[in-house]
């Protein structure tokens, strides 16, 4: 497959995906503006707290299977795809119940261990035993997790993206609903129970529809195989899932619960633009390790450096937009009550400013995940030798201090990483000329933001409003004068807000 075909595909997967994202976060947007309103800090402490550690014990047993369906799909005949792809949802399901047990032990004497650590006064204190009915979650859940990568693999994006919205409206209802009518977080546990059986099934009927009429045969990977590649990747995810989540363990473990809600409405993630770079990475997962396989290289970080400077265009302004507006973001979503955690939300976009590419799915889709797993102990001493001083020195808002500035030793480590897996030199890796203009075209929006948050007084709603039309109109103006936007991304821009990747079919690959 050509360089210019397979970013064709990609380019089509990727709007898919994107449009489904955005889909399922319209109801992510809404669920931290209700949550605030319908529950006290302290009840919105337990219920984040419980979603934090059941992501957290989920990760640490996945062991990287969602990743090796990328690597181990691609290329092989329909009945040995499904081979792997049951092989694969069989040892998810085995790991869920692993979770399980995890989840019981931290619910029967989590609290008894954040008591030892930092005790707190009264009543108002994070409630862990609902974990006990979180425990049946992951039967259904983890098995689910493999399927946007498989159907991704099997050019079904359409369907990936189906998927998350499903996941995500789910998550969302069975928090909100039970919460409306006045339920309790054991209500909440027992919907999200529902939701596992849901995705369970569904997995079961997608592996019907994929491979349902392929002849049955051993699968070519055998369990070893797997365990010996996804290793890295699940070490690699339970470290990262350790450094994304570090800066908020350590405010729990050392403020009140109170003020962990607080800190945790500042670490509140940009809806969709922190996950383009992820989804469009997923997208071209298997392009890259066709490039790969082929002994082309060049051809695939050429593909990714592409995505890159597509992807740059749209995440970094409107990440600014939350840099700037920090403050009129937090009154609106958390009301005046949650006004400290805007530094924390400044410090969160401003990392998502430098979270433009996907770097592990190209060391993966190279066959060399030991270098992700090594980046992510990297990324996360790099988080603790910064967040702990910071949390001495400045209190409050050091922990994301630390995990924003944490991020510039491990992009340029998995810069270099790339380098050695593809056997390019490092300086051809990321495209760092295209992405600084990028970059300075968005300040100078900034800066003309900034004058009007100044300069003028207003409602929170109205200044947002202002400084955003403000920074992206400049960006927009500016960037289409640079050429630095091309006039195929305005047209891509046109046809994505007509919807048409959802009704454009995928162009066809060759396949058996």
């Amino acid at each position: 497959m050509s360089t210019s075909a397979a970013a064709e595909r990609a380019s089509h997967a990727a709007g898919v995906l994107v449009l489904g994202n955005v889909l399922a976060t319209l109801a992510d947007i809404v669920v931290p503006l209700l949550i605030v309103r319908l529950l006290g800090k302290a009840d919105v402490a337990t219920l984040t707290a419980l979603l934090l550690i059941y992501n957290t014990a989920a990760l640490v047993v996945a062991t990287g299977f969602p990743q090796a369906v990328m690597y181990h799909l691609p290329g092989r005949p329909r009945a040995e795809r499904g081979a792997v792809a049951r092989k694969i949802a069989g040892s998810m399901l085995v790991l869920g119940i692993a979770a399980g047990v995890l989840l019981v032990l931290l619910g029967l004497y989590g609290r008894s261990l954040l008591d030892a650590i930092s005790p707190v006064d009264g009543d108002d204190v994070v409630d862990l035993s609902p974990l006990l009915l979180i425990a049946l979650v992951p039967l259904g859940d983890l098995p689910g997790r493999i399927l946007p990568n498989l159907l991704v693999a099997e050019d079904r994006p359409r369907s990936a993206a189906a998927y998350g919205v499903f996941r995500s409206l789910g998550l969302s209802l069975c928090t909100l609903l039970p919460l409306t009518l006045g339920g309790s977080v054991w209500t909440v546990a027992q919907c999200l129970v529902a939701l596992g059986v849901a995705q369970g099934i569904w997995v079961l009927l997608s592996l019907r529809s994929l491979y349902g009429r392929a002849p049955r045969v051993p699968s070519p990977v055998s369990l070893g195989e797997m365990i010996r590649f996804g290793l890295p990747l699940g070490l690699t995810d339970v470290v990262a899932i350790l450094n994304n989540s570090f800066d908020r363990f350590l405010i729990m473990l050392t403020f009140a619960d109170v003020i962990f809600a607080e800190y945790q409405a500042g670490a509140w993630q940009i809806p969709i633009i922190t996950r383009v770079p992820y989804v469009v990475g997923t997208a071209m997962a298997p392009q890259l390790v066709e490039m790969f396989r082929a002994g082309r290289p060049r051809d695939a970080i050429a593909l990714w450096r592409g995505s890159i400077e597509k992807v740059s265009l749209l995440v970094v302004p409107i990440a600014l937009v939350f840099v700037v507006a920090a403050e009129e973001v937090v009154e609106i979503l958390f009301t005046a009550e949650y006004a400290g955690a805007a530094p924390v939300l400044r410090w969160y976009s401003i990392l998502t400013v430098g979270r433009v590419a996907a770097f592990g799915s190209v060391i993966v889709a190279a066959g060399r995940p030991k270098y992700v797993f090594q980046a992510s102990v990297l990324s996360l001493l790099s988080n603790v030798v910064l967040s702990v001083p910071l949390l001495v020195v400045l209190g409050f808002v050091g922990p994301a201090m630390g995990t924003a500035l944490a991020f510039v030793p491990i992009a340029i480590f998995y810069t270099w990483t790339i380098g050695r897996a593809s056997g390019l030199p490092t300086g051809d890796i990321f495209p760092l000329r295209a992405y600084a203009k990028v970059v300075a075209v968005a300040l100078v929006g900034g800066a003309g933001a900034l004058a009007l948050k100044l300069s003028v007084e207003g409602s929170a709603a109205l200044m947002l409003l202002g400084e955003a039309a403000v920074l992206l109109a400049v960006f927009a103006v500016l960037g289409t004068a640079l050429r630095i936007i091309q006039p195929e991304d305005w047209r891509y821009i046109k046809a994505w807000l007509r919807l048409e990747p959802l009704t454009r079919r995928s162009p066809p690959r060759d396949d058996d």
